[in-house]
């Protein structure tokens, strides 16, 4: 059994460690205000001339796919080959699924460096790992494949650990797996809601030296503030408001409450 390092929920806020998050266009606010909520420093960058800097300053990295192009590539290429000190790098390959171009840059990145953590839902994975499957562009869609075999043929593929997000999430290194069957609809309704998800999973990986606890740690987090303020909520406006306010006042007890 995964056992969960609750007590780095307080110790996010106590350490406030610098995530750099290479953001797609679509969610740079949710995902920066869903870092300080938590009690990360959020930044971001559009300039590889800034990489060094930006790598040096932070203490883990989003490499975030949902709107790449060819500046955005020299970006990312930029960032991870200035990460000379190894500091933990989660990917969310948006939809790449949906698209060859996404999913060829994709596999050029992990081919070509070392990731901490890959973050996606089913269509997301089941691409990397070469399986069959109907996506629709960023919604999961749906195939015949287990989910849980697929996640982990990626994590032994990529020598990382996988974070297969949905209505059950998948944590897996490969040969240990953690489940967690918290879950919202909100969750699907609120474009982004995977974007922050990586980000808090990078903030986490910044002050634990066992990364898959702290992956493990951080989804049962984000899930339990989701499911909380969902049970506070009367639609999704309000949702989207009490889940930042979930994710800001959440305490350790709390999370092991929501069930």
């Amino acid at each position: 059994m995964t056992k969960l390092q609750l007590k780095l929920v307080e110790q996010v806020r106590q350490q406030n460690p610098v995530v750099l998050t290479i953001a797609n266009m679509v969610t740079p606010d949710k995902v920066a205000d869903g870092l300080s909520a938590i009690g990360a420093s959020p930044i971001m960058s559009i300039a590889p001339q800034e990489s060094l800097e930006m790598v040096e300053l932070a203490n883990a990295i989003t490499i975030n796919l949902g709107t790449i192009d060819d500046k955005q590539k020299d970006e990312v290429i930029a960032v991870l080959k200035a990460n000379h000190n190894q500091k933990p790098i989660v990917l969310d390959p948006v939809a790449i699924g949906a698209s060859h171009y996404r999913l060829a840059f994709a596999k050029q990145l992990l081919h070509n460096y070392q990731f901490t953590v890959i973050r996606g839902n089913a269509g997301e994975i089941a691409a990397l790992a070469n399986i069959n499957w109907h996506s629709r562009g960023i919604d999961s869609g749906n195939g015949q494949a287990d989910l849980h075999e697929v996640a982990k043929v990626v994590a032994h593929k990529y020598h990382c650990i996988v974070v297969l997000t949905g209505k059950t999430d998948i944590v897996t290194n490969g040969d240990n797996t953690f489940i967690n069957q918290l879950s919202t609809s909100y969750f699907v309704t609120n474009v982004g809601s995977g974007d922050v998800l990586s980000s808090v999973i990078a903030t986490y990986l910044s002050i634990s030296k066992d990364y898959y606890a702290a992956a493990c740690t951080a989804t049962k987090v984000f899930s339990a503030a989701g499911v909380k303020a969902a049970r506070e909520s009367s639609g999704f406006g309000q949702w989207q408001v009490k889940f930042r306010d979930e994710l800001a006042t959440l305490n350790s007890s709390e999370v092991l409450s929501v069930l």
